[in-house]
């Protein structure tokens, strides 16, 4: 058991433009994933934490008035997104003490002015009410569709959800991405086509290498290790395109020109791990035996 959920079905109804209503049935498929609770209950642990050991340490800076010491409490707790958990207030201490107005040894006749010391008190707790409304509403999430329900049921829904391909991933690429647009230097609007021509077909390269990789993991029920930078033991089954390509820019191509013959030949050996992606990908390697030897043709380049 991974979760649970239920399913409340609503009838909707709406205007379009022309102001005849229309009416259809959805399924609120309400679910409940145990991982992403234990994730989010994780963090939201981690975040409290956090920002207690910063209040704790909250000292009023000098001259601070009490209203600028509350401030800066409040911004702690939102910077950590807990501040509907936390309550607390500030109290305000007055001491007085003399302060001599001659230097030296003061006698009962020394001149003196009375002064008061103003100390700030930060006292706070957890809200128990709210942190296990969290607690309990933590992992939940709402799948709507207006499948029927004999054609779409509460666990297909959250297997397709989960299997989905997002278009957002492309427009990240594009934005910040292996393949971005900005920073855009070109004006004129044939080139800019052209440009958007060329990095929607790298798009569709990219998509393309982890449809295949990810395809060919499942139907073989396994993971590739390897890909993770720092983490070499770390497995997956849904790869990205960046992580598999990043795997082969260490190769070389050694290039030697001898009067009219240019010959050439990569450097390096493939890996293990680069032969097995080139299979994930059905690819063979005799892409990469490179191996060439052409004659200069003087006359056909000039």
């Amino acid at each position: 058991v991974v979760g649970k959920g239920f399913v409340v079905e609503k009838q909707i109804s709406g205007c379009c433009g022309n102001a005849v209503e229309h009416q259809w049935t959805e399924q609120w498929m309400v679910t409940r994933s145990y991982a992403h609770a234990k994730r989010q209950e994780k963090s939201f642990d981690e975040r409290m934490k956090k920002a207690e050991k910063k209040l704790s340490a909250l000292k009023a800076r000098k001259e601070e008035s009490i209203d600028q010491f509350r401030i800066r409490a409040a911004k702690i707790v939102q910077d950590y997104k807990v501040e509907k958990y936390f309550r607390f207030e500030v109290k305000e201490s007055i001491t007085t003490s003399k302060k001599y107005l001659v230097k030296g040894r003061p006698h009962p006749d020394s001149p003196y002015e009375i002064v008061e010391n103003r100390r700030f008190s930060l006292i706070f707790d957890r809200d128990e009410d709210a942190v296990d409304k969290f607690l309990l509403l933590s992992g939940w999430r709402v799948y709507v569709t207006n499948m029927r329900s004999d054609r779409m049921t509460l666990s297909q829904s959250t297997l397709y959800y989960r299997d989905e391909w997002l278009v957002e991933r492309g427009f990240h690429r594009f934005k910040k991405g292996s393949i971005p647009v900005l920073p855009l230097f070109l004006r004129i609007p044939e080139r800019i086509k052209g440009l958007m021509l060329l990095l929607t077909i790298a798009l569709q390269v990219l998509t393309l290498i982890e449809f295949v990789s990810r395809k060919e993991l499942s139907e073989r029920q396994e993971k590739l290790s390897g890909l993770v930078p720092g983490n070499p033991k770390m497995k997956t089954d849904r790869p990205t395109a960046e992580r598999l390509l990043a795997q082969f820019d260490n190769l070389h191509l050694l290039m030697e020109e001898k009067g009219k013959d240019i010959s050439g030949v990569v450097v390096e050996g493939l890996t293990s791990l680069q032969k097995k992606i080139l299979i994930l990908l059905k690819l063979p390697e005799t892409i990469y035996d490179l191996s060439f030897n052409y004659e200069i043709n003087q006359e056909a380049i000039k």
